[in-house]
């Protein structure tokens, strides 16, 4: 940039905060400031609100009182606006809600219970030889959980603070259900080396269960599957291509299938992770 483009630079600054009167310096830095929030960062960036503080500093040193004022009132109506907005885009979400709560119910009363029944439990889990590095794996998960809901919460009131209700309170029963049933798939993606390879390890070990036992959670998670989509089409419909909020699974393998469903039932837990 050349020093006619940078003084042009500025000069726009000045212009756009007309009503603040800013010296040639003062819209200098300014330009310097806006340069610094659009610095280019893969994993760090501001939320709404830190945007606002960020600039706020900067202007508290830059003015005077008098124009610091204006510039004060001005920020708070643009807080304001946006608040209203998040207020506005927290339509109620009874159908969403309902949905959720609905698989909760069938997969705490309905799914759940077979396999803590000692007389329709499956075979293999009472007579299971890896129970330690069975009880490593779903500690690692319990850590995985409580990762995954402090990072939620903590996303949700930095971007929406107390504004979203509704937003927060379907986030929170979305992952209430991996609590329930173990979401084997998304827990592997953020293992560890050590857990990966335990995983790995049991993953093997249990790759060929007898014939009956096979069947049997074959037939759980059949059960599962048409319950999953009965009960989204009673809510929502049947889902089409044009349906936006309709986001299909990845298909799996018939090997990768029976892997995915021998894991999660070795990460059930009768308590549900405290949920």
């Amino acid at each position: 940039m050349n020093p006619e483009e940078y003084k042009w630079h500025i000069n726009l600054v000045k212009d756009r905060l007309g009503y603040l009167n800013l010296t040639f310096e003062q819209a200098e830095k300014v330009y310097l400031h806006e340069e610094d929030k659009m610095t280019y960062s893969e994993k760090h960036f501001f939320s709404e609100w830190e945007e606002w503080d960020f600039d706020l500093s900067l202007f508290r040193k830059i003015l005077n009182k008098e124009k610091f004022q204006d510039f004060e009132k001005a920020h708070q109506e643009n807080i304001k606006r946006y608040e209203k907005s998040l207020v506005e885009n927290d339509k109620p979400r009874d159908t969403d809600i309902s949905y959720n709560k609905e698989l909760i119910d069938f997969y705490t009363n309905g799914f759940l219970p077979d396999f803590f029944n000692k007389e329709n439990q499956v075979g293999f889990l009472r007579t299971l030889k890896e129970t330690d590095k069975i009880e490593y794996l779903k500690k690692e998960y319990k850590k995985f959980l409580n990762e995954r809901k402090k990072e939620l919460l903590t996303s949700h009131f930095r971007y929406n603070r107390s504004f979203k209700p509704n937003v927060l309170e379907l986030e929170l029963l979305r992952h209430k259900l991996i609590y329930i049933i173990p979401n084997y798939l998304y827990f592997k993606q953020e293992m560890d080396k050590p857990t990966k390879a335990i995983s790995e390890y049991l993953e093997n070990k249990f790759r060929y269960l007898i014939d009956t036992e096979e069947e049997t959670i074959s037939e759980k998670f059949q059960e599962l599957k048409e319950f999953n989509q009965k009960c989204f089409e009673k809510y929502y419909g049947k889902p089409s291509s044009a349906d936006t909020y309709f986001i299909k699974a990845p298909e799996l393998t018939s090997a990768e299938e029976r892997t995915y469903n021998t894991m999660t039932v070795l990460l059930l837990d009768e308590k549900k992770y405290g949920c």
